[in-house]
């Protein structure tokens, strides 16, 4: 378990910090190119490759765009960028647009001549991503689709080295045809000067899936002594090793190398004509199908979309999220318009916020409330009712919160955050309240978890009062998670009610995004268990889950 400190996996603070830092970088993606002078087996980006440029003026703006919307990345990508015409240009724009850095992800072929590399520098290109996969001519070659590839991009990436100025790294798409070489790719890449590399999963999109699909994709568990040989590189203090659309339970042992989840964001925008298309005109994804499913790392994800989707178009459902925070409890009378959901109540008296602000579940009187419900306790003593409204469930962050809620005579369950701050209240009680009940919270970040959780086996360990539990499996807790009526969380639509794609995805992080250890396969509650939230598992590891094998088991003994 993580201390105070963010320590995972042997991995040093400063570098899990500046990992996640990295991570949660704006960045601005500027596709230069529909073509490319490589044909790589495993493109997930073929079907777009129509032998055009990018207009230079729309880059440009495009360029603009993301500097007004505060990036600090400009990344050049396509196709293949180099082969753009006005390339350098467009690097020395983004450099007056005033961009922290300007990257680029490429074959890196044009690099191995000299002249065009020092332009490209001189201009302000600040680091080459180079896309390397084979740790010879051979691999790389048959992978790449040109003969001479290789060479020709290990001498861009000598060059761009021995140039000295931009920052140099690796993207390495993990296939059939090297995940067997892994070790010896790195150690060939390390002793040309490479400190980074990212390893990418191949995806079953594109070129990957129409022509690669028997040739490429791998089973990870046959493969597991290959890339253990990788992974351990991630431990050493001068290398940085990123994985990139790796499914998280295969890497128990490296969880600090799972993707920051906020990277989905990008895969979504990837993607984002064929999600808007779903949803606003309900033309289903081409690529749903459970043999191509299984190999994507947007799974989940699109899973849970169905899910969303399908309890949209029920004509009634039982509770509506208003806000991350609070929830109102449905009334028969008002079926199931989200529509219904985007009224706003009052500000307080002057505008002011008023004390002690609580997050609050309540019946609506006249149709659910959108925004943030601000709530006086003291408004709450009178049987705890507001405006009308019966409270049916109301969050506490903190010791203080929770009593002056517990203190109120009404039915309204409070729901404590399970947090280091509230802990220790929580396990000084000598008989939970009736109304008590606790929730696992998620979090953005890393190491927001690392700081915030507890350990979770030692709490349950000594906290034994029969409440209910959010959020924690059954392993730790000694009883199955609680079912939850479902959800309409109007924090996934626009202002219109309508589901919007990358809403869905932010919300997908936060609450959603779960995971569970290979080892849970065997598990009594496997069925049911949702497991632990993403980022909880990435700060403290797959560890803590101890699968129950046999019916009636109470949590396993950490």
């Amino acid at each position: 378990m993580l201390t105070e400190e963010v320590h995972a996996a042997g991995v040093a603070d400063e570098k899990v910090l500046g990992h996640e830092q990295a991570a949660h970088e704006k960045r601005n993606w500027v596709r230069l190119t529909y073509d490319c002078n490589n044909r790589c087996v495993f493109c997930l980006d073929s079907d777009t490759h129509v032998g055009e440029m990018r207009d230079r003026e729309e880059v440009r703006r495009q360029i603009l765009d993301g500097r007004r919307a505060n990036a600090t990345r400009l990344i050049l990508s396509g196709g293949e960028p180099t082969i753009h015409p006005d390339y350098v240009d467009f690097i020395r724009f983004g450099a007056l647009a005033g961009y922290r850095r300007i990257q680029t992800v490429t074959n890196g072929r044009l690099f191995a001549y000299p002249d065009f590399l020092k332009r490209c520098v001189d201009s302000g290109l600040g680091e080459i991503t180079f896309s390397l996969h084979g740790p010879n001519a051979r691999i790389h070659d048959a992978l790449v689709g040109v003969k001479g590839a290789f060479d020709q991009e290990v001498a861009g990436l000598r060059n761009a080295i021995a140039d000295g100025r931009p920052i140099v790294n690796i993207d390495i798409v993990i296939n059939r045809a090297n995940v067997r070489h892994l070790k010896e790719m790195l150690d060939l890449f390390i002793g040309y000067g490479v400190r980074e590399f990212d390893l990418l999963q191949v995806v079953p999109f594109g070129r990957a899936f129409t022509e690669g699909r028997d040739t490429l994709f791998y089973d990870l568990e046959e493969a597991r002594p290959f890339l253990l040989e990788a992974l351990a590189y991630s431990k050493r203090p001068d290398l940085h090793l990123w994985l990139n659309r790796f499914p998280p339970q295969h890497l128990e042992a490296y969880e600090h190398l799972i993707q920051d989840p906020y990277k989905l964001n990008d895969e979504v925008r990837g993607r984002k004509e064929e999600f808007a298309r779903l949803l606003d005109e309900g033309v289903a994804l081409d690529c749903r199908d459970p043999n191509r499913c299984r190999y994507c790392y947007l799974e989940q994800l699109c899973d849970t979309l169905e899910d969303v989707r399908a309890q949209a178009a029920a004509p009634r459902f039982e509770i509506v999220r208003v806000d991350s925070e609070w929830e109102v409890q449905q009334e028969p009378a008002f079926g199931g318009d989200p529509a219904s959901a985007r009224r706003s109540l009052a500000p307080a008296a002057g505008g002011a916020t008023p004390p002690r602000r609580l997050p609050i579940v309540g019946t609506p009187s006249a149709g659910p409330a959108a925004g943030r419900l601000p709530v006086d306790l003291a408004t709450l003593a009178a049987g705890g009712r507001l405006e009308g409204r019966s409270l049916t469930r109301a969050i506490a962050t903190t010791p203080a919160q929770a009593e002056a809620l517990l203190a109120i005579p009404a039915a309204f369950e409070v729901v404590v955050r399970l947090e280091r701050g509230t802990a220790p209240w929580l396990l000084s009680l000598a008989a939970a309240p009736a109304r008590l009940a606790l929730l696992q919270p998620s979090y953005e970040r890393l190491s927001e978890a690392a700081h915030r959780d507890v350990d979770l086996s030692d709490f349950f360990a000594r906290f034994r009062h029969p409440v209910p539990v959010d959020g924690v499996p059954a392993c730790l807790t000694g009883r199955p998670e609680r079912g939850r009526p479902a959800v309409l969380d109007t924090a996934m639509r626009d202002g219109d009610g309508r589901l919007e794609i990358f809403r869905y995805a932010k919300r997908f992080v936060a609450e959603h995004y779960r995971t569970k250890s290979l080892r849970c396969r065997g598990c009594v509650h496997d069925g049911v268990c949702r497991g632990l939230h993403v980022n909880q598992v990435r700060a403290h590891g797959y560890s803590v889950m101890r699968p129950v094998e046999t019916a009636g088991a109470g949590a396993a003994a950490g």
